[in-house]
């Protein structure tokens, strides 16, 4: 099931995506997640903002297998939601968290670049790796793979060091 989130630049209302626990409970027999919640820029409430998760009830899932997330962010509800279904999915085996969208430029050798990033997405990036390594890594079942894909360092690279130059520069003025 592929479940399309994206926020552009005149969506002003975040999505909960916590709120998607009440799609998986609707959903028993679903095997494979891949959902997309790419947005512009960071719309949410960061984890590092407001670190007090909400919970939900219990629900055993027992069929979702493979989890992937594009886009991810710091987003509290992102965060959330992946606890939850890291929690609830008895028969997951693999949880793929991937920092930016698109294709890439070592997929199958089908692209020689990967698709350029907007600023928004790749200043988010770091603090979603902080947060999947703070409050992810260590709620992951040794039965599960965790696979979190970075930004390219061939591709990306160049494009992450001019926007946090311009971070930089734009604090010290």
């Amino acid at each position: 099931m592929n479940v399309n989130l994206r926020t552009g630049t005149t969506e002003y209302r975040p999505y909960d995506y916590f709120s998607l626990v009440s799609f998986l409970d609707a959903s028993p027999s679903l095997e494979t997640l891949k959902l997309d919640v790419t947005q512009l820029r960071m719309l949410h409430k960061s984890i590092f903002a407001d670190s007090q998760l909400r919970h939900m009830p219990e629900h055993r899932h027992s069929c979702l297998k493979s989890v992937k997330i594009s886009g991810f962010s710091s987003a509290k509800c992102l965060i959330e939601l992946t606890c939850y279904i890291l929690k609830n999915a008895v028969s997951l085996e693999c949880l793929t968290l991937d920092t930016i969208y698109g294709h890439r430029c070592y997929d199958d050798g089908k692209y020689d670049w990967c698709m350029p990033m907007g600023v928004g997405i790749l200043m988010e990036t770091p603090r979603a790796l902080s947060a999947i390594r703070t409050y992810i890594e260590n709620k992951v079942p040794s039965t599960v793979k965790l696979t979190v894909m970075e930004p390219c360092s061939q591709c990306h690279a160049k494009a992450l060091r001019r926007a946090l130059s311009q971070s930089c520069n734009a604090v010290s003025i």
